[in-house]
């Protein structure tokens, strides 16, 4: 045991997520062709998108179940509008995006200034949003632009030029988050609020902050699959709050706060779309994927747990 803690603690839990995406490929030797490869990436950009922005947000101490909502409003509000005014397609996406960090503004302030609950608060407005999204459309439909619709296919080689640009931005994000004032006083604040607040940090807006870049981020992702399956669905973000603080703590952050692995996030949200792509290639029902989700949440909150108490060894 204390062996696996000293691995965990050590940085392994990256060589762990590689190892289990090389055992998928081992019993699954299909998902490495260059059409899987390429299928895999696209499905797994959105989950990378809003996995990351959960992360910041778990870095803070704090959690956003609201993003699978927001996901799927933005994703009904571009195809809707996009259907009726095709030649307003970036103004559309900008206030697309605008309206998921209005969305993360109202979770912050709640949070941070009302000191809410972020479980309450972000499930009660996430169950409210899905409500607003169901009332805009019954039931898929609407159409993106094609312009929209060719960002998820444009490809440099096998590789979804999405996937190429995410890893950039995670890789500036990771050195950011360390060597920047404003990435320092957030693990500050995740890692001890009361000393961040007695060194004068302004705790209260960094932690609104986190929320309004995790909407904003969600409602990308809702973008992204608009533009994978060209039209809208009001229920297509609802396996993402999950999801995404599945990728987020199997890849390295923290559910208590003061640790983040953006790129651990990134390759995890690669190996729960493989995983989910290697059932649906089995045949496995869909009731029992839902069991293989909750043993992978447990196996990364367990994780957490041991990776927390190397740290305290």
């Amino acid at each position: 045991m204390s062996l696996l803690r000293r691995f965990l603690g050590s940085g392994g839990n990256a060589l762990l997520l590689v190892f289990l995406i090389i055992l998928a490929i081992i019993v699954e030797p299909a998902l490495i062709s260059p059409r899987a490869i390429k299928n895999i990436l696209t499905s797994a950009n959105p989950l990378i998108v809003v996995a990351v922005g959960q992360a910041l947000v778990m870095l803070t101490g704090g959690v956003d179940l609201s993003v699978g909502s927001v996901i799927s409003l933005s994703n009904v509000i571009a195809a809707l509008l996009m259907q009726r005014s095709p030649g307003l397609a970036i103004p559309i996406m900008i206030f697309c995006v605008l309206a998921g960090m209005a969305v993360g503004l109202l979770n912050g302030l709640l949070v941070a200034y009302a000191r809410v609950s972020a479980f309450i608060i972000t499930l009660a407005v996430g169950i409210a949003l899905q409500g607003v999204t169901l009332d805009i459309m019954k039931q898929p439909g609407g159409e993106v632009t094609q312009g929209l619709a060719q960002i998820s296919r444009i490809t440099w080689g096998r590789v979804p030029v999405v996937t190429i640009v995410l890893v950039v931005l995670v890789l500036l994000l990771a050195w950011a988050i360390r060597r920047t004032p404003l990435g320092i006083s957030l693990i500050a604040v995740g890692g001890n609020e009361a000393s961040a607040r007695m060194s004068g940090l302004p705790v209260l807006r960094l932690k609104a902050l986190v929320y309004v870049i995790s909407g904003g981020l969600a409602s990308c992702a809702g973008l992204l699959l608009a533009s994978r399956v060209s039209s809208g669905d009001p229920l297509i973000g609802t396996p993402y709050s999950l999801d995404s603080i599945t990728a987020a703590v199997l890849g390295g952050t923290s559910l208590v706060g003061g640790v983040i692995s953006g790129v651990g996030a990134l390759v995890a949200g690669v190996l729960l779309t493989l995983i989910n792509t290697l059932l649906n290639l089995r045949g496995m029902s869909p009731f029992l994927q839902w069991i293989v989700k909750g043993a992978i949440l447990i196996a990364a909150l367990s994780l957490d747990f041991l990776r927390r108490r190397a740290r305290r060894t």
